[in-house]
């Protein structure tokens, strides 16, 4: 997805803005402190739990149209 850039009068990719690579450091933390708080966990435990991460992070990254203001 393309988003215009006003400010420098050109498009850009929505995973180059700094919003969306903010998210990524922000969910790279997240997932970080997940894993090490697994570890203890059984297997049979891990596994929904790193599945559930996943869909919470593919819908924290989502990339939804941004709303137009008029």
């Amino acid at each position: 997805m393309q988003i215009y850039d006003e400010k420098h009068n050109r498009w850009i990719d929505h995973r180059d803005t700094a919003e969306y690579r903010q998210r990524k450091r922000r969910l790279r933390d997240y997932w970080s402190v997940g894993l090490l708080a697994t570890l203890p966990l059984p297997p049979g435990i891990q596994v929904p739990l790193i599945v559930l991460a996943i869909f919470v992070s593919l819908a924290y990254l989502d990339e939804t149209p941004y709303a137009q203001t008029s």
